[in-house]
């Protein structure tokens, strides 16, 4: 099985040397951008530890002080969670199901569409996913020292891994008021999941003192008192049971319930059900705390929840196949190559709101911003890829004009690679750049603001803005930047 799991991180390593000139895009540019602002100089308590949880910003920031800044370095920093992921996911698998369904899990997991696409892209998400199977891993093998050190990385990671913490501390103290053991008699364990929360907490405070919040400003419906019944939840549990071709998944596993409540109806198995515990409630609290959250939407929201989804396939898958391995080989490659084909579509289909998954092409067609809200199926498709690319070479154009010509921006969506730009950003539509800049709307609306002459960045799909600019402005194109088709265009307006 070892071999096997081997196996699966050299095709990890495979897709990431593919990948490995691949920049950050969207929220990945903004994450190293901010990592490189953490050890410019030295750590600023309010830019690095407050806002979001400092881990990953931190961690990264120091690869970079050492080695620089390169998309290599970060594909490199992805990958050790990638492999944290699927070996966690095995040995957790190993302790509570055995070794056939570890392994089968974990190759489902590390060729699920949307595993590929966060392995490659920088974000939170996949992090806190190994981190969270790691600290499950040291919980079921008792090693307490780990359960505190993992467990405060995946708090500091992202605002989720509170409520594992929180569900691996009430499940233990249910397991030990259920059974003989008193909990006066765990001190150890209670403690190493204390103090992660304890940790989270501190930070939470000072979230609230210098941000004014404490985890972040959004509000979870069951904080309000509303119900959690809404469509947000809907769209999270089609996320997670559905796109991607997990609705075959979903499937198999909602048949092996059944064929396992018909032939062992009178046994449960009281060890599993507390080794299970932890997860099943994470589960629960994520579904009553985060799913029903609005503008919450991205599909890889509920990848912290893949290795749990997987092992319950991979057991349904053997359950099915009456424990016999032909079978339940055939049905896992199966698998494998339709997640295959999906992923290859994903990426390098012109369209990336057309899906190969026909279930995941109707629930799109039936509400987009409900359902995929601009992550699209893969957050790898490189048409958007060039748009990044195309961004930076804007930069470098933008380095060598007037340097004292503000720079505009209208709408722009990677405006954190900008503030790479020596002019940094003057006005911008809604950015928070760290240089005082001034806010605007669009200027169009504002002239008042706006010094002259000034330079203006605005995409190729941005083209309605230029047609109002050219009736109140003398614009003059400067540089048509492209990649692949895509880009921006660079003017002087006065």
């Amino acid at each position: 099985m070892q071999k096997k799991i081997a196996l699966l991180c050299v095709f990890v390593i495979a897709y990431t040397i593919y990948f490995i000139d691949l920049p950050p895009w969207w929220d990945g540019i903004t994450t190293a951008m901010t990592s490189l602002d953490t050890v410019k100089n030295n750590i600023n308590l309010y830019v690095d530890f407050f806002g979001k949880p400092p881990f990953i910003f931190l961690s990264l920031g120091v690869l970079f002080k050492i080695f620089g800044y390169s998309p290599e370095l970060i594909h490199i920093f992805m990958m050790i969670f990638t492999f944290g992921a699927i070996i966690f996911t095995y040995k957790v698998g190993e302790i509570i199901a055995g070794k056939e369904i570890a392994c089968s899990a974990s190759f489902l997991l590390a060729f699920s569409p949307m595993f590929i696409a966060q392995s490659v892209n920088l974000n939170f998400d996949l992090p806190s996913m190994a981190l969270l199977m790691t600290t499950y891993y040291f919980i079921l093998k008792k090693n307490h020292v780990f359960v505190a050190l993992s467990g405060i990385m995946l708090v500091m990671t992202k605002e989720i891994g509170i409520l594992f913490m929180a569900a691996a501390l009430l499940s233990t103290i249910l397991i030990n008021y259920a059974g003989e053991t008193k909990i006066g008699q765990q001190r150890a364990a209670i403690t190493a999941r204390i103090v992660p929360i304890i940790v989270f907490i501190i930070w939470a405070y000072g979230n609230y003192i210098r941000r004014g919040w404490f985890l972040f400003p959004r509000d979870s419906p069951i904080i309000k008192l509303d119900s959690i019944f809404n469509e947000n939840l809907i769209m999270r549990l089609e996320q997670l049971f559905v796109i991607n071709y997990n609705w075959i998944l979903t499937i198999l596993i909602v048949c092996s319930l059944f064929l396992w409540a018909y032939r062992r109806y009178e046994s449960i198995d009281r060890e599993k059900i507390e080794m299970l515990l932890p997860l099943l409630l994470f589960f629960l609290l994520f579904f009553i705390v985060v799913a029903p959250i609005r503008d919450f939407n991205l599909p890889r929201y509920v990848i912290v929840l893949y290795p749990a989804f997987y092992l319950a396939s991979a057991w349904g898958i053997y359950g099915l196949s009456g424990k016999n391995r032909k079978i339940s080989g055939m049905i896992l490659v199966s698998i494998i190559l339709i997640f295959s084909a999906q992923t290859v579509y994903s990426i390098y289909t012109p369209d990336p709101y057309v899906f190969l998954d026909p279930a995941t092409q109707e629930i799109y067609g039936v509400d987009p911003y409900i359902t995929l809200g601009g992550s699209e199926i893969m957050e790898i498709n490189l048409k958007y890829v060039d748009y990044v690319r195309a961004d930076m070479a804007v930069v470098d154009f933008i380095n060598e004009t007037e340097p004292f010509a503000p720079l505009l921006l209208n709408r722009f969506n990677h405006y954190a690679i900008f503030e790479a730009a020596n002019k940094g950003i003057d006005i911008g539509y809604g950015q928070k750049s760290k240089r005082i800049y001034k806010e605007l709307g669009d200027f169009y609306r504002s002239p008042d603001k706006i010094s002259f002459p000034a330079i203006l960045v605005i995409e190729d799909f941005n083209r309605f803005d230029l047609e109002k600019l050219y009736n109140m402005y003398d614009v003059t194109l400067l540089k048509q930047i492209r990649v692949n088709g895509v880009g921006a265009d660079v003017y002087e307006i006065d």
